[in-house]
């Protein structure tokens, strides 16, 4: 993404320098400036190349969700140590690399037309995903339908989380 500005330049004059978003508007003031000094006036046209911020490159492992969220890591050996299990542990670090990867957004579980995306898995041919964990056939019958708290704002930021982060994921399942 490119961003243009323009400048007016006075030789020979200590001058502060002027931004002009508009080339119309500097062309204007440097002959109103050529005029009252005396001088030459040169309008210059600034261009400033800058890259969007892609979070995906940014975030290439838990620690780097961490430093983007300015939070220190977990101590696997520490919460382990603790009674905590290896899927509690791998599940704390997902929700951390979703909240980085979601730059802020969080999923308005009110809002069923706002779209939230998570990562699906196939496992030995079985389905296995965030969306649907159903319970037939005993003496009661659940059913959840509602998408993880690990779900994405993008359909893209969640084949990335699946990908980058699949020994995590493992970890969890």
């Amino acid at each position: 993404m490119n961003t243009e500005f323009f400048m007016n330049y006075a030789e020979g004059q200590k001058m502060p320098t002027v931004k002009y978003n508009d080339e119309k508007a500097a062309t204007k003031e440097a002959g109103r400036l050529a005029e009252k000094l005396g001088v030459q006036v040169t309008t210059l046209k600034a261009v400033v190349q800058t890259e969007p911020k892609d979070i995906t490159k940014q975030v290439k492992s838990y620690e780097d969700a961490c430093k983007v969220l300015g939070i220190e890591p977990v101590a696997d050996e520490v919460l382990l140590k603790s009674g905590f299990t290896k899927d509690e542990i791998a599940y704390r670090k997902l929700k951390t690399i979703a909240k980085a990867l979601n730059e802020g957004w969080e999923p308005d579980w009110a809002n069923r037309n706002e779209y939230k995306y998570w990562p699906w898995f196939l496992f030995d041919g079985a389905n296995a995903g965030f969306a649907s964990a159903p319970a037939h056939n005993a003496a009661s019958n659940a059913s959840a339908h509602i998408g993880s708290r690990l779900c994405f704002k993008t359909r893209e930021l969640a084949e990335f989380a699946g990908t980058q982060f699949i020994d995590i994921y493992n970890e969890y399942f």
